[in-house]
């Protein structure tokens, strides 16, 4: 008991510091997460970068564990990089994908094993999924479980007709989703152009999250630009913009989770984030 009543009192501690320290909702806030982690050792190169900028893994992949735990050791935001049935070329899914096939047991024993994979995770974002975000029952399956772990979902919005982003709000998760891939094109040019177009989103909007993926050029490109002083935006994690409610909310929930799945002695693997 007295080792639960420690991880609350530090839950509150952080959440009254994130009150002080930070306005959740200050215009041109800008998220970056960069998505295809895991299937490549060069993927480590990507530790250069600024540390506000989150990694989302993709499950069962050779260097899955090796990078999360080295970018938790830099206190860098960890997702799970769930891959989702698209529309189309559903043979790049890779291990672990969640299909309209699965029944509801099958569909959150699959993710459940694939958070399992990624260690310090505390969020999850799609990969591919273009068919599978636009159902209603089953994104209510996802959010039940992510909700009952502590864990956000933000919508990589691959469908225009996505219900993941409103199937979160309603299960009690924040309302996130992506609003720019920075690299469909890889060139300077045209990702400079849309790292402008996330400028631009960020400063009449609560937040801006952008989304790039594991590839030399952007890697290339994401070094020089966020090495560039530029106050017309701020780089955050992605846990700033989420309100402190919610925050709270999910980290009760998260040590709720770890108390009823976990020997009390194991208790101070929780990370409060």
């Amino acid at each position: 008991m007295l080792s639960y009543i420690k991880i609350i009192t530090k839950l509150l501690i952080s959440a009254c510091l994130f009150i002080v320290s930070t306005n959740v909702f200050a215009i041109g806030k800008i998220a970056i997460i960069i998505d295809d982690m895991g299937n490549n050792l060069h993927n480590q190169a990507f530790l250069e970068l600024p540390k506000n900028v989150a990694f989302s893994i993709l499950p069962f992949t050779p260097f899955s564990k090796k990078i999360a735990y080295s970018a938790h050791q830099q206190k860098r935001e960890v997702l799970l990089h769930i891959p989702m049935q698209a529309h189309s070329h559903n043979h790049l899914l890779g291990e672990g994908a969640l299909t309209s096939e699965m029944t509801k047991q099958e569909h959150q024993q699959k993710l459940s094993d694939a958070l399992d994979e990624i260690p310090y995770a505390i969020g999850v974002n799609n990969h591919m999924g273009s068919q599978l975000t636009e159902d209603g029952v089953i994104m209510q399956w996802t959010m039940s479980l992510l909700y009952n772990q502590g864990l956000f979902f933000v919508d990589s919005f691959t469908s225009v007709q996505s219900v993941a982003e409103t199937s979160a709000v309603a299960a009690g998760l924040p309302d996130l989703r992506r609003h720019v891939f920075l690299d469909n094109v890889r060139t300077p040019e045209a990702m400079e152009k849309q790292f402008q177009a996330a400028i631009q989103h960020s400063n009449k909007s609560p937040y801006t999250i952008i989304i790039a993926h594991s590839h030399p050029e952007t890697l290339l490109y994401l070094s020089q630009r966020l090495a560039t002083i530029d106050e017309s935006y701020q780089l955050r994690p992605l846990k700033d913009l989420i309100s402190i409610q919610e925050r709270v909310i999910l980290l009760l929930k998260k040590v709720q989770y770890y108390q009823q799945n976990l020997l009390p002695s194991d208790l101070s693997t929780v990370i409060i984030q």
